[in-house]
């Protein structure tokens, strides 16, 4: 009996931590199993309700959306752009900060090669989304092009905040924010319209505003904050001195370098 007895202890507490570890490895399980499950539920519902959905949980971006692309139509009309150049330019570039900045350099007599550069430059997270995207999402080259076409920072977040990346409702947010954007834009070009001489009116001043609302989407971090800040009160200075394209360019870089510099003081940290 003394011989067994401490036999039958050790096999008890190997059964009691067996016990505990499969009620554990259940837990996980079931908890995994809502988590398949949620996305199975999702990945089965209809492309036009994920679409829909997509283009829903934009709405809220709208209301900075709608007021800039206004202040860019009637900066736009202000430096002499016609209405219908206006409306393609938001139509085929779509880009805020790509449009706000050509529409000052624009004003400056700035060389086409340094618009495009510019452009560029404003949008150089994209391809670093559109990676992000394809490591998620198998589409074909048609696929491809239009989700590129309509891919902005706006609804990448809002479709990674759905759950699993999903191109119904990337294609959705992408959709709305190309309505809102071009939205903007038509108001703002029957606001221009209804003033005879925009410059005369002081509606050329909506350049530099408008250069400060398409920072607003930058207040990320205290590096892009920094950034920011400087480049807002560099406008502001600047566009009372110079062009308004060399204050953009001026105001812009000198942010770059306070982000720039902040990075290295910091380490990179936020």
């Amino acid at each position: 009996m003394d011989g067994t007895t401490p036999s039958r202890a050790r096999i008890r507490a190997i059964m009691g931590v067996l016990t505990s570890r499969e009620a554990l490895e259940q837990a996980i399980a079931e908890h995994a199993g809502l988590i398949d499950e949620h996305d199975r539920r999702m990945s089965h519902e209809p492309v036009w309700t994920a679409f829909v959905r997509g283009f829903v949980g934009m709405l809220p971006l709208w209301v900075g959306a709608i007021p800039t692309g206004i202040a860019y139509a009637v900066a736009a009309r202000s430096i002499g752009l016609a209405p219908g150049e206006t409306q393609l330019m938001s139509l085929l570039v779509f880009s805020a900060a790509a449009q706000v900045s050509a529409v000052s350099l624009f004003d400056a007599g700035t060389l086409i090669l340094v618009l495009v550069g510019t452009a560029i430059a404003f949008n150089a997270q994209l391809p670093l989304l559109g990676l992000a995207i394809t490591s998620q999402i198998r589409m074909g080259w048609l696929s491809r092009l239009v989700t590129a076409w309509f891919l902005t920072d706006g609804a990448f977040g809002v479709a990674a905040g759905q759950g699993r990346l999903r191109l119904p409702i990337l294609l959705g947010a992408g959709v709305s924010m190309y309505v809102a954007w071009n939205t903007g834009t038509a108001l703002g070009i029957l606001a221009g319209q209804a003033v005879p001489d925009p410059r005369r009116a002081g509606l050329d001043l909506l350049v530099p505003l408008a250069f400060l609302a398409v920072l607003i989407p930058l207040l990320r971090g205290r590096a892009a904050l920094l950034a920011a800040l400087v480049a807002a009160a560099a406008m502001l200075l600047l566009s009372s001195l110079v062009p308004s394209g060399v204050a953009v360019l001026g105001a812009g870089g000198l942010g770059s370098a306070a982000g720039a510099w902040w990075s290295r003081r910091t380490g990179g940290r936020p």
